[in-house]
């Protein structure tokens, strides 16, 4: 098994410069130049302005209690991504754009109550008792005990 890691390390450069070989030979060097070009400045921007909002979004989490292995891997899935568009090669691009791609369960939205589900199970609210001939009265507008 660790034969196979390490052979896998050692195809993966080797793959990559093929694939720009093919990527030259089926759209031409200039083109695979700037595609190149194009994905590593990409790649820079991604962690370039994803720095602070990535941290900011693990501390909100956090704080929400909602921090777990999946906001974990979105982060780490999106950084993966980054130096993969980096790293020339059409291989890497490809892989990068497969881990930007929203799989997996998505987290839950926090509630305006802050998470936390109502302990009581009543709903506040206000009603106003209507005359059943249809002359409703203003005043007659209660509230409930407590609010």
């Amino acid at each position: 098994m660790p034969y196979l890691v390490f052979a896998c390390f050692l195809a993966y450069p080797f793959i990559e410069i093929m694939s720009l070989i093919w990527l030259s030979d089926a759209i031409g060097t200039f083109p695979m130049l700037l595609v190149v070009l194009l994905s590593f400045g990409l790649g820079v921007m991604m962690l370039r302005h994803q720095r602070l909002g990535i941290g900011l979004t693990l501390m909100n989490d956090l704080r929400s209690g909602r921090l777990g292995l999946h906001s974990l891997f979105s982060v780490a899935r999106y950084y993966i991504a980054a130096v993969l568009f980096i790293i020339p090669g059409l291989l890497g691009d490809v892989i990068g754009l497969i881990l930007l791609l929203p799989w997996g369960k998505s987290a839950p939205a926090v509630s305006p109550t802050g998470g936390m589900p109502p302990q009581d199970g009543v709903i506040d609210g206000e009603f106003r008792r209507v005359d059943p001939q249809g002359n409703p009265n203003p005043d007659d507008t209660q509230r409930r005990i407590g609010s």
